[in-house]
């Protein structure tokens, strides 16, 4: 357990935010103004961070009161309901196009002249701060200011021409949204208001105003009355954000918390772990242990996996192994092994997964070495079907390769080992350890991966290539890397075509191979489904393309030995002429 020196310690190192806000109508009849802040606990905040947001409804819209307080409250409740491993960014435009549909939707009358009249319209800018990042979106001319050691900026651009918003949730079917993404430092202030306040009020009244009050609800309601003091002839509100301290990555307090379960030695056949009794072990190696467990002879066998005692002391594989179980109890899937509990309150790290009686694709490759095309095209197909609930929740396998799939005895591929999965809201936390080598198995790994670490879903198609190339011929479609050798551009990456290996494989095939396995992500495919469309028929186009290839691009080597040929004749020629 932390003592309280290290819990003080821990305290300081998370993000920690205080609001204070008013509102009010003003000289108007109504207030068409609506804001609202949530601080967010635990595992919300780590996943979600904290929210802030401010509405302004448009006066011209008959419904601005409406739509300004139900886009507040609507984006916050939508928001925190997105996946918790969808990164911000991702979330919030999907929970903003909707809003703004359903806004838009509303309006159905047409003035005298045939224009349609916005009924409910409002202005809209929300603030979420995560780890230590700030995220801004922001449409009209509500606007974000931040105070920081005593000099205001603003941060937002108001959408206003000539004192016409030319945009607002509400306003059009398909709207362009502002995004803004600043590094968060302790004692920042953010300033939300609309145009009832910074259009009468310079940035050094509301400053001063701040300096003034400790309270930041006093200080925002100080903010509104001088407005109003000053003449404002609209309403006026103002919600302030206060960062006193952000997150921190303290390896004394990551080593803690991922070594505070003990790591489980070999276990034998017979022996208990908790209430789990051994009945034999499925697999073994320097990385991880894999056995059949029983909990009473009554339930179902089921799996337990834990990490091997080499990695007691490797904090980036033990968070790993810690985001695989994670990852495991969030996607349900036919095609991906399902995660059923990682028993966090034993003393020991281990998950228990369900059991599949099968084998892993290498294994199987060995027992069945000719595959027929139909064969690797219903692998792959049930594999796409796995990637796309990784890709729907925004995570990158990035380790894909025949260990780590199964296949049972009627067909059935299951993905398995996600300890290397890139999970987008994860990887916006400094709390995480980040990558400083490309995870994956370097003969399946995305070239992009090894240059720059980058990895997204076309990393995963590219190794995707590789499982069907494989599958089909027994060889890789690139030479091998050597284990040293760190690539710094895409020149080492030469297609050999399949028809080397195998010549019954019809040429649109062996296309749409070099086209999901192309070294540059940009020339690979853009879906997982046009792949499977292109190795499941031909492609007119695809084959079109490759007849414009230049034999260069093709295939240098022949073209390079068809050239050394002709200079070889032509020498002979020559000698044979002279004597």
């Amino acid at each position: 357990m932390f003592d309280e020196t290290q819990k003080a310690s821990a305290l300081t190192n998370e993000l920690n935010v205080e609001f204070g806000g008013h509102s009010s109508k003003g000289i108007k009849t109504e207030n068409q103004d609506a804001f609202a802040a949530l601080n967010t606990q635990a595992q919300e905040k780590e996943s979600k961070g904290v929210i802030a947001c401010l509405a302004d409804g448009c006066s011209s819209a008959k419904n601005a009161k409406q739509a300004s307080q139900l886009s507040v409250t609507h984006f916050i409740n939508e928001y925190l309901n997105t996946p918790p491993s969808w990164a911000v960014k991702k979330s919030v435009s999907k929970v903003l196009a909707s809003l703004n549909q359903w806004l838009y939707s509303q309006s159905v009358n047409y003035n005298h002249v045939g224009q349609r009249q916005a009924d409910w319209m409002t202005t809209f800018t929300a603030l979420i701060l995560k780890s230590a990042t700030g995220y801004i979106f922001h449409l009209g001319d509500t606007r974000i200011t931040r105070l920081r050691e005593k000099n205001m900026e603003a941060i937002t651009r108001d959408h206003k021409v000539n004192d016409t918003l030319t945009r607002a949730l509400g306003a059009q079917l398909h709207q362009e949204i502002d995004v803004y993404e600043v590094e968060l430092k302790a004692d920042d202030i953010y300033i939300l208001t609309c145009d009832g306040v910074h259009d009468v009020l310079p940035y050094s009244d509301i400053q001063k105003l701040i300096d003034e009050h400790t309270n930041l609800e006093h200080a925002a309601k100080a903010v509104t009355e001088l407005a109003i003091a000053r003449g404002s002839d609209d309403n006026v509100s103002c919600l302030l954000v206060k960062v006193n301290s952000i997150a921190k990555q303290n390896l004394d307090e990551l080593y803690h918390s991922l070594t505070r379960r003990k790591i489980p030695p070999p276990l034998k056949v017979g022996q208990k772990i908790d209430d789990f009794t051994v009945i034999r072990e499925l697999h073994a190696s320097s990385r991880s242990h894999i056995y059949l467990v029983q909990q009473t002879p009554d339930t179902p066998p089921v799996v337990l996996k834990a990490p091997s005692v080499n990695f007691e002391d490797d904090v980036h594989y033990l968070q790993g192994f810690i985001r695989e179980g994670w990852v495991g109890q969030r996607i349900n899937h036919p095609n991906v092994m399902k995660v059923l509990n990682t028993q966090s309150q034993s003393r020991f790290l281990y998950h228990i997964c369900e059991y599949m009686d099968g084998q892993t694709l290498s294994d199987y490759k060995h027992d069945v070495p000719y595959l027929e095309i139909a064969q690797v095209r219903s692998i792959v197909e049930q594999i796409v079907h796995a990637l796309r609930a990784f890709q729907r929740l925004d995570m990158v396998h990035r380790d894909l390769k025949l260990d780590n799939v199964m296949i049972d005895a009627h067909g059935k591929v299951t993905l398995i080992d996600y300890g290397t999965v890139s999970v987008a809201a994860m990887d916006e936390s400094v709390k995480q350890i980040a990558d400083d080598c490309p995870q994956g198995t370097i003969d399946y790994t995305a070239p992009e991966t090894l240059i720059s670490l980058h990895a997204d879903f076309k990393s995963d198609m590219f190794s995707l290539g590789v499982i069907a190339y494989e599958l089909l011929c027994s060889k890789l479609p690139y030479k091998t890397l050597p284990a040293s050798h760190t690539p710094i551009d895409y020149s080492h990456w030469q297609y050999t075509s399949i028809r080397k290996y195998r010549a019954d494989i019809p040429f649109w095939l062996d296309q749409a191979l070099m086209k999901a396995l192309a070294p540059k992500p940009a020339l690979r495919y853009h879906a997982f489904s046009e792949f499977l469309t292109d190795i499941s028929k031909p492609n007119p186009h695809l084959q079109s393309s490759a007849n414009k290839i230049s034999i260069m691009k093709r295939d240098p080597v022949l073209l390079w030995k068809s050239i050394s040929l002709c200079l070889f004749i032509i020498l002979l020629c020559v000698l044979i002429i002279k004597n």
